[in-house]
């Protein structure tokens, strides 16, 4: 008996536990790989913003050297 009801103790506590999607906080019984993949999606959504903000600066910085180029190729003269 004592043994069933530290059975039916753990595995409630087991099941209440909440899960998580990040392998450093779910451990072995709270992973949730639903929860990984949101995170995946997520991650991947705010690299691909930072990729598109990056290449337009990318863009914008090369726009200036050019004028700043052009400006100083005119004092020259």
């Amino acid at each position: 008996m004592k043994q069933l009801s530290l059975l039916l103790l753990a595995a409630a506590a087991l099941t209440s536990c909440e899960t998580t999607g990040d392998p450093n906080q779910g451990g072995l019984f709270g992973w949730s790989q639903g929860k990984a993949d949101d995170r995946i999606y997520v991650r991947e959504q705010r690299l691909a913003e930072l990729e598109r903000e990056n290449a337009y600066q990318r863009g914008r910085t090369d726009e200036l050297e050019s004028q700043a180029a052009q400006k100083k190729a005119n004092v020259n003269y």
